[in-house]
């Protein structure tokens, strides 16, 4: 079981991993620079300082790509329409149903809907960018009930069972530099916050 260590910065990190998960609109590209400036002026410890190189990456290769291919990618990756299955599912629950596995995302979407969260309630609650939304209000301190009384375990059920295999198959899957970079930064960041 992984315990999670989290540290000042990781709101900010979730922030911006969240952001990048999200169809490419206009603005995106500002405000994941504000996120890294965000990064930049807090206190970036040495452990952290790698995957703040990191983000920086991921943002020149998002600014280097056309929008339009970036939202190609986005929608063969991660969109499902009429005879086209998505590479990459989005929700954690459609992704680990591709690999066979089975998840129960229920325990978290209730938190997720307690949190305050801003969420569609219409729509699917398990998604990447709710689990990382959540994972920053989480390593903020801002949640103080969980549906589990073992923090490490519901995060380990929840996020770390999932996400890493995730941020894998994106890499491989991805056509375009900016997914395999953020698959990259995101799976290593996870990995150096949950210490064996």
């Amino acid at each position: 079981m992984q315990k999670w260590q989290y540290t000042p910065q990781s709101p900010i990190f979730f922030r911006f991993y969240a952001r990048c998960f999200l169809y490419p609109y206009e603005e995106m590209g500002y405000e994941l620079q504000h996120l890294f400036r965000e990064l930049e002026r807090g206190a970036i410890t040495e452990e952290e300082y790698p995957h703040l190189e990191q983000v920086l990456n991921i943002i020149n290769h998002y600014q280097g790509e056309e929008i339009k291919l970036v939202r190609e990618n986005f929608v063969s990756l991660f969109t499902q329409w009429e005879g086209h299955q998505p590479d990459c599912p989005l929700l954690a629950s459609e992704f680990l149903k591709g690999l066979g596995k089975s998840y129960n995302p229920d325990p978290f979407t209730e938190d997720l809907l307690d949190s305050g969260i801003p969420v569609d309630e219409g729509g699917e609650l398990d998604t990447i960018v709710n689990y990382l939304e959540y994972l920053s209000l989480l390593s903020e301190g801002d949640l103080v009930s969980l549906s589990t009384d073992n923090l490490n375990e519901f995060l380990n059920t929840h996020f770390y069972s999932w996400i890493p295999i995730f941020c894998e198959v994106l890499y491989q899957v991805s056509q375009i530099s900016f997914y395999k970079e953020l698959a990259t930064g995101l799976k290593d960041y996870l990995l150096d916050l949950a210490d064996t």
